[in-house]
């Protein structure tokens, strides 16, 4: 996915964004590039061919990159992040996943499951779960929205099935956050199935949050979600390909993400408490008066 910051006639902060393969991309029509979920594999990204190789290329749109990175923790163990690069070959923000894909990223009770047979090598390693909040800020030199200099833009970032949570996306709205990103992969599943229920969980997580969402898969689909919930774009499948879309850098809370689901669970818990009164209630038995 692509980010380009331009000017706008409407007095709103808006972003245009695109997927596109890479070299396609001129210097004067981009302001962000953002990669998908562990698109680099590596033991060590810092120090890696593929961090010059991005870092050059940073430095050819002048842009920022945000990549997906999976990199060695120790023994046994990796990250699996969202990293950025700046033009200057710089690593800024960083993010680590923090919701892992139980028996896809990481095995529980991985000692107790082999004890009695179960074949937990084929996960031979376990994802480190992040502890930071769902937010990328990045710096940007160069972008003007209706004249305005933009010095930076906060990405809310929840990586692959970290979308189906709302509290992830929340965490950087409340920080916040004016767009959302959702880089993922989606290789681990065939067919489609999986990938539309994510895209309909990107739908719900722009309309709780207000913010565009955007997309980015190298296997699944690639999009743009509007603040309403509309799919204003998107790839089929694993679709090598450009599209562009204005997206809204957005600001303000929505009901939803002050309050979260807590009004929902009061509901639930309301309605039990008063099912189960009336459940005593019937069981009372039926006073009789006698003289």
């Amino acid at each position: 996915m692509v980010c380009r910051l331009r000017r706008s006639e409407s007095p709103r902060r808006r972003v245009p964004l695109s997927r596109s393969s890479g070299s396609s991309v001129s210097s004067d029509k981009v302001d962000l590039v953002v990669w998908p979920e562990n698109v680099i594999d590596v033991a060590d990204f810092a120090v890696s061919p593929e961090y010059a190789e991005i870092a050059a290329e940073a430095g050819r749109l002048d842009v920022p990159f945000l990549v997906g990175v999976t990199q060695d923790a120790g023994p046994g163990r990796f990250t699996n992040r969202q990293v950025v690069v700046m033009p200057d070959g710089s690593i800024g923000d960083q993010y680590d996943k923090v919701r892992r894909v139980p028996f896809g990223e990481y095995i529980p009770m991985r000692g107790v499951l082999r004890a009695i047979g179960a074949p937990v090598d084929q996960v031979p390693t376990d994802a480190v779960s992040g502890t930071s909040r769902g937010l990328l800020t990045v710096p940007l030199d160069k972008a003007t929205i209706s004249g305005d200099a933009i010095d930076e833009v906060r990405v809310a970032t929840a990586i692959s099935w970290e979308i189906f949570f709302a509290g992830r996306v929340n965490e950087g709205v409340e920080d916040g956050a004016s767009i959302v990103i959702n880089p993922t992969n989606g290789s681990s599943y065939r067919g489609t199935i999986l990938q539309t229920q994510q895209l309909a969980s990107s739908r719900v997580r722009a309309i709780e949050s207000a913010r565009f969402v955007v997309q980015a898969a190298p296997t699944g689909f690639s999009g743009f979600i509007s603040n309403a919930g509309d799919v204003v774009s998107r790839t089929r499948i694993g679709d090598d390909a450009v599209i562009i879309a204005d997206v809204p850098l957005r600001t303000g809370r929505t009901w939803y993400s002050r309050l979260g689901d807590m009004p929902i669970v009061l509901v639930m818990l309301g309605a039990f408490a008063y099912l189960l009164m009336r459940r005593f209630d019937d069981r009372e038995p039926a006073k009789t008066r006698t003289k």
